[in-house]
């Protein structure tokens, strides 16, 4: 089995872990109409941690796969930490060089760099998190 059905199968498995309940007032609603993707995050605190994070998210699993996968990767994580990480992610997705060791698990999306009109879908999270932080899109 090669690295990329590893990575295929995390992502599955991760996608139908994704939290739908959107029984809450949203900070940050984000689609991707391409895609049909819609997530939307809401926080008590935006610094300098992330407290009581709620996040309902609907899509493909590309899109439930990283919402879930992120939701993991900023577990007790500082503002500045989950920033870098969104860099991170972003940098990755645009070929840039990116740190892997920080994205850890994350880096199963690498595969989808090479399916550009994907990337929405796995970025949606991590725009939407970055969002809820600083109050802005990523400038990317």
């Amino acid at each position: 089995m090669d690295l990329s059905n590893i990575y295929q199968r995390i992502i599955m498995q991760k996608a139908s872990e994704c939290p739908n309940n959107n029984q809450f007032d949203s900070d940050v609603h984000l689609t991707n109409p391409t895609c049909g993707d819609d997530i939307m995050m809401a926080a008590d605190a935006k610094q300098p941690n992330v407290e009581n994070l709620q996040v309902a998210c609907d899509g493909c699993i590309i899109c439930k796969g990283a919402t879930q996968m992120m939701l993991e990767a900023i577990q007790d994580k500082s503002a500045d930490q989950i920033n870098e990480l969104v860099l991170n992610m972003s940098k990755m997705m645009t070929h840039e060089d990116f740190n892997e060791e920080l994205l850890g698990d994350l880096v199963a999306f690498q595969s989808v760099v090479h399916l550009p009109i994907r990337i929405k879908c796995a970025m949606l999270p991590f725009k939407a998190i970055y969002q809820l932080i600083n109050g802005d899109d990523i400038n990317r």
